[in-house]
């Protein structure tokens, strides 16, 4: 009787070291680049506008009087060299931006530009190997009012 619950305690710390080490989050932005780059492409899942949800389970959901976004990247493909290229939906052409680790996240934003207060950024604790979010924060959608969004992109398998 020992034997089987000994065994039940070891499968469970087991499967709970897989599941954790699963879901690991980046450490700095080199780990983040490193894990973002693993990935040949990811997928949009979510888009949260100032912390509620417009984009999920493959649709939009309508905010009354919210903000509405039509157009947004599907999927993006993070490469080496610092490109970021994303597709928009019902586009074919792909949308090239730069990335650039800096010594706190990932910014993404035009290529050749000076970092700037509308990029894109990715902190390392919001990248893991299955997942990873960005996030910007504007006046360009509602002025004179700051817009917070939230992109929330899944590794393609």
């Amino acid at each position: 009787m020992g034997l089987v619950k000994t065994t039940s305690v070891i499968r469970l710390l087991v499967l709970l070291a897989v599941i954790v080490s699963c879901q690991q989050k980046a450490d700095s932005p080199e780990e983040a680049a490193e894990l973002l780059i693993s990935s040949p492409k990811w997928k949009i899942d979510e888009i949260r506008v100032n912390d509620v949800a417009t984009f999920q389970n493959g649709k939009m959901t309508q905010q009354f009087g919210g903000i509405d976004f039509q157009r947004y990247m599907e999927v993006v493909e993070i490469k080496k060299g610092g490109t970021f290229s994303g597709v928009f939906k019902g586009e074919t052409k792909p949308f090239l931006l730069e990335w650039k680790a800096n010594e706190k996240n990932i910014l993404v934003g035009l290529p050749g530009a000076k970092p700037s207060p509308s990029d894109w950024s990715i902190s390392p604790a919001d990248v893991t190997k299955e997942s990873f979010s960005m996030k910007t924060q504007s006046t360009a959608y509602d002025y004179p009012n700051v817009t917070r969004i939230v992109l929330k992109f899944k590794a393609e398998k």
